[in-house]
C-alpha cells in the first residue's frame, strides 16, 4: 500500500513488523520497525554471526593441528554464534504481534543459558596457558554446571512469582535477572584468572589476555548505562579476537604456501594418537631459495606442482633448503602411484633445473612410537644418502635408526659418567712387525663398544655418531688411559714393549687442555712418555693445521712419538708433513695397492718412500695381507709393517702372545 510515499510491506511470520522504504526524493531507507526498538537493533548480532563463521571458516584452513585448543576456539565460536542467533528469535518474537509467554520464555532462557557459556568457555581455554592441574579444573566444571542449572530455576521462578521476566495484560515487566549476575561472575572469574596467574605467562601475552577482556567489559559497562543490549554479543566476541591474534597467526609462508616445520612434529603426533596411516616426503634442494628468487620460471613450475599434489597435504618447511610433505594416506585413494607421480615430476624438473637433490618417502611405521622419531628417521636417512636419488625407508632402516639413537644414548651416558675405565669402552691393538728386529714391539690401540642391547660394536657404526655430537674426546682419553693401564701391566710382567699408538682426531687436538690431559694421564699410570704415540691425520684446515703443529712440539718435547695416519687417502700437503715433525708415516693400503698395479705405480710409491727415509721419517705400511705384499713393502724400505698377515685386531690383553719377554 502507498501512503504518503511509503510503502508497507509485512514480513515472515517469525518477525513480525514492517519495513519501510522511504522514496521522496528518490531516497531509500529501510525500517526494521518490527524488531528495532530503542534498546535493541539485529545489526550487531547478525555482523558477529557472520565474524563467526568467517573465522570459524579460517581457523579449520589454517588451524594445522585440530587438537584441544582448535577444538575449544570452535566450540566458543559456535556458542556465540548461537548466542546471536537465539537473540535475534528472542527480540522479534518480543516484539511481534501475537507473543506467547511460554515459548517466549523458553528463547529467553536458551539465549541467557548460551550466553552464560561463553565465559564459562574462556575459562576452560585458559586451563592449557596457565598449566591447570586436572583437580583444578575439575573444581571449576563442578562448580559452574550447578550454577547454571540454578539460574535457569531462579529465572523460571521469577517468571512465575512475578518478580523476575513476565508478560501481564500483554505488557512486558523485567525484574530481577539472574543471568546477568552469573554472566558477570563468570566474566569476572576470567579476568581474575588471568591475573592470578600472570606469572605463568609471559609479559606481551598477560597484558594482551587482560586488554581485550577489559574491553569487553567496558562496552558492557556502557551499554549498561544507557540500558541498551545492542552490543551483548559483540563484547562476548572481543576476546576471541585476542586469543586468535595472540595465540594463532598464519602459519603459511606468502611466497611458498610452506609452513613451518617446528609444527610438524606435533602433528605427526597427531596422526598417531588418532591412529591414522600418513606419508612424509621429505626433499632438500641446494640453493632452492636462491635459485626461486632468480628464476620465474623455476616459480611457475613450483607453484604448479603446489597446486596438483599439496591440497592433499602440507608442505613443512626446514632450515638447509629441506622440505617435508606431510599427508594422511586415506585422502588420496592410490596414495602410492600419487608419490610416484610427485618423484616424477619432481626428476624432470632436475633435469631442466639441475638443482642437486635428496628425497626420501616414509610411511607410517608401528615400530616409530613418536613424532620426534620419524623426524630423526628422515635425517638419519638422508645422511646416509648420495644427492640426486631418492629412497623409501624400510624396516632396515628403522633397525638401524634405532641402533644409532641407542649407541647415541650410550654416548651421552659414557660422557656425563667421565669414567676413564667405563667397562663399555674396549680397547683392541692391531699388533705391527718391526722388519729390522723381526719383533713385535709396537701396537696401534683400536676401540671397540661393547653393550648390553647390541653386543660388540665396532668403530663404523659409532665413531660418526661420536664425531657430529662432538662426544669423540671423552672415547678417546678412556682409551688413552685403558692403553696406559695395559702398557704398564706388560712392562711389570718383563715383556718387551716399544710403545702402543692411539688415535686422535682433528677434534681432539682442538681442546687448548689436549696436552695437559695426555700427560695426566700417562702420569698417573706411571709409564714413560715414550711409550705412547700419538695418531693423527692430516687437516685441510689452516686453523687445524696450526694447533696440530703446537700439539706435536709440546708433547714432542715429553718424549711422545707421533704418527701422519692414512698417507695417500684423501688430503696430503708435503709442504704442511715438512713443517710437522713426526716420526713416523703410515702409507695406507690404498698405496700398497697402487704400487702393484704397474712399473710407474710402484716407482712413484717407492720415490715417496725413500724420500721419507732420507728425510729421517720411519715408514709404516698398513694393510699387508700376505707374503707378497710384505716382500713389496720391504723393497720400498719399509721399516714396520701391520696388516692381517700378522694378525687381525685383538684385544689388548692378547698383546702379550706377539710380544717378546726381556730376558
Amino acid at each position: 500500500m502507498l501512503e504518503n510515499g511509503i510503502i508497507c510491506i509485512m514480513p515472515t511470520k517469525y518477525i513480525q513488523g514492517i519495513i519501510r522504504i522511504n522514496i521522496k526524493e528518490g531516497n531509500f531507507m529501510l525500517d526494521y520497525s518490527g524488531i528495532v526498538s530503542s534498546d535493541y537493533t539485529p545489526v550487531c548480532d547478525i555482523i558477529v554471526m557472520a565474524m563467526c563463521m568467517i573465522m570459524g571458516i579460517l581457523l579449520h584452513l589454517t588451524f594445522l593441528r585440530k587438537n584441544t585448543r582448535f577444538h575449544t576456539m570452535l566450540m566458543i565460536l559456535t556458542i556465540i554464534w548461537g548466542a546471536s542467533a537465539t537473540n535475534l528469535i528472542y527480540e522479534a518474537m518480543l516484539y511481534s504481534a501475537g507473543r506467547k509467554l511460554v515459548p517466549l520464555c523458553i528463547m529467553r532462557a536458551l539465549h541467557h543459558v548460551i550466553l552464560i557459556l561463553v565465559p564459562y568457555m574462556y575459562a576452560r581455554y585458559l586451563y592449557g596457558l596457565f598449566w591447570f592441574n586436572p583437580k583444578e579444573k575439575n573444581k571449576i566444571i563442578s562448580f559452574s554446571v550447578p550454577v547454571i542449572f540454578a539460574t535457569v530455576i531462579v529465572d523460571v521462578l521469577g517468571t512465575v512469582l512475578r518478580f523476575g521476566f513476565y508478560i501481564e495484560d500483554n505488557v512486558l515487566h523485567r525484574g530481577f535477572n539472574p543471568y546477568v549476575i552469573v554472566y558477570s561472575v563468570f566474566t569476572y572469574s576470567s579476568i581474575f584468572m588471568i591475573l592470578k596467574h600472570r606469572r605463568q605467562v609471559i609479559g606481551q601475552l598477560f597484558w594482551g589476555l587482560l586488554s581485550v577482556h577489559l574491553i569487553s567489559l567496558f562496552i558492557l559497562f556502557i551499554q549498561g548505562i544507557h540500558g541498551q543490549v545492542i552490543f551483548t554479543s559483540l563484547s562476548s566476541f572481543i576476546p576471541v579476537l585476542g586469543f586468535i591474534f595472540m595465540f594463532h597467526s598464519n602459519p603459511y609462508d606468502i611466497d611458498l604456501g610452506t609452513v613451518s616445520g617446528d609444527l610438524l612434529e606435533s602433528v605427526v603426533n597427531d596422526y598417531i594418537e588418532k591412529e591414522d596411516d600418513f606419508i612424509l616426503m621429505s626433499c632438500t634442494m641446494v640453493e632452492f631459495s636462491k635459485l626461486m628468487k632468480n628464476s620465474n620460471e623455476l616459480k611457475t613450475v613450483f607453484y604448479k606442482f603446489m597446486r596438483n599434489y599439496v591440497k592433499k597435504g602440507i608442505i613443512y618447511r626446514f632450515p638447509n633448503e629441506k622440505m617435508v610433505f606431510a599427508m594422511p594416506m586415506n585422502r588420496v585413494p592410490d596414495c602410492d602411484k600419487m608419490i610416484e607421480s610427485m618423484v616424477e615430476d619432481f626428476e624432470n624438473c632436475y633435469h631442466d633445473f639441475k638443482i642437486d637433490y635428496k628425497i626420501v618417502i616414509m610411511k607410517s611405521n608401528g615400530k616409530i612410537k613418536n613424532g620426534s622419531d620419524y623426524l630423526k628417521l628422515v635425517e638419519f636417512a638422508e645422511q646416509e644418502m648420495c644427492f640426486n636419488v631418492s629412497h623409501t625407508i624400510d624396516d632396515t632402516d628403522i633397525d638401524k635408526f634405532y641402533n644409532s639413537s641407542y649407541i647415541l644414548s650410550q654416548l651421552e651416558d659414557i660422557m656425563a659418567k667421565k669414567n676413564l675405565s667405563d667397562e663399555r669402552v674396549l680397547v683392541y691393538c692391531q699388533p705391527v712387525f718391526n722388519v729390522s728386529t723381526g719383533k713385535y714391539d709396537t701396537a696401534e690401540a683400536l676401540m671397540r663398544l661393547k653393550l648390553d642391547n647390541l653386543g660388540l660394536v665396532f668403530p663404523d657404526k659409532f665413531i660418526p655418531i661420536a664425531e657430529q655430537y662432538n662426544m669423540i674426546h671423552s672415547l678417546s682419553m678412556i682409551i688413552l688411559n685403558k692403553t696406559c693401564k695395559a702398557i704398564s701391566q706388560f712392562i711389570s710382567e718383563g715383556y718387551e714393549i716399544n710403545r702402543v699408538s692411539v688415535n686422535f682426531s682433528a677434534l681432539d687436538i682442538r681442546y687448548d687442555s689436549f696436552c695437559m690431559e695426555v700427560k695426566k694421564i700417562i702420569d698417573s699410570n706411571m709409564i714413560p712418555y715414550e711409550k705412547i704415540a700419538v695418531e693423527i691425520t692430516e687437516s685441510r684446515s689452516e686453523s687445524d693445521f696450526n694447533i696440530m703443529k703446537q700439539r706435536v712440539v709440546q708433547l714432542q718435547e715429553l718424549g711422545i712419538k707421533f704418527y701422519l695416519d692414512d698417507f695417500g687417502t684423501g688430503y696430503s700437503n708435503f709442504e704442511r708433513i715438512m713443517e710437522i715433525p713426526f716420526d713416523i708415516i703410515k702409507f695406507d693400503r690404498s698405496m700398497l695397492i697402487e704400487s702393484v698395479k704397474n712399473d710407474s705405480s710402484k716407482f712413484m710409491v717407492s720415490t715417496f718412500a725413500n724420500m721419507f727415509n732420507k728425510l729421517n721419517y720411519s715408514i709404516l705400511f698398513e694393510g699387508v695381507e700376505d707374503v707378497r705384499d710384505e716382500s713389496h713393502c720391504i723393497s720400498m724400505e719399509a721399516k714396520y709393517l701391520q696388516g692381517y698377515k700378522y694378525s687381525k685386531p685383538i684385544p689388548i690383553e692378547n698383546l702379550r702372545d706377539f710380544l717378546t719377554k726381556i730376558s
